[in-house]
C-alpha cells in the first residue's frame, strides 16, 4: 500500500465518527455498519474541524500493532468519500479516499494529534 498524506482528504461535508472499541478483527464490519458500534455524524463546522484537524496531522513513526479507537467516515451527502480508522497508540492511519489508499504514519503526542483524538472523544460522548 502506497504511503499517503492526510492532506490527500478528498472534499467532504459530513463525517462519521465510529467507535471501533479497539478490537482490530471488527474494524472493517464496524466502519460499514455490518457490526454495531456507536457512531455520530457531524455536520457544518463540527465535520470541517474534524477535517481541517486530519489533514493537518504531522508525520511520525509508527509502532508494530493497530488497536484504533476511532474510525471516520468522510461523506459527501450519502457517499464516502474517505474511510479511515487511526491508532493513536501506533501513530498510524489506514482506509481510502476514493480510489487512493490512505496509509501513513503521525506523531500522536502532537497538539493536532491530541486535539483530534479529544474532538472523537467529544463527538461519541455527545451521541
Amino acid at each position: 500500500m502506497a504511503t499517503t498524506s492526510p492532506t490527500s482528504l478528498p472534499p467532504f461535508d459530513s463525517v462519521e465518527v465510529v467507535d471501533l472499541d479497539g478490537d482490530i478483527t471488527t474494524t472493517a464490519a464496524r466502519m460499514f455498519g455490518q457490526t454495531p458500534a456507536k457512531r455520530v455524524r457531524a455536520t457544518g463546522a463540527q465535520a470541517q474541524r474534524l477535517g481541517d484537524l486530519f489533514r493537518a496531522l504531522p508525520p511520525g513513526e509508527q509502532a508494530r500493532c493497530h488497536i484504533p479507537p476511532f474510525g471516520l467516515l468522510f461523506r459527501l451527502g450519502e457517499t464516502v468519500v474517505a474511510a479511515v480508522s487511526i491508532c493513536w497508540q501506533c501513530n498510524n492511519v489506514h482506509g481510502h479516499g476514493g480510489q487512493v489508499s490512505l496509509y501513513f504514519q503521525f506523531d500522536a503526542s502532537a497538539k493536532v494529534s491530541r486535539e483530534l483524538l479529544a474532538a472523537c472523544k467529544k463527538a461519541i460522548a455527545a451521541g
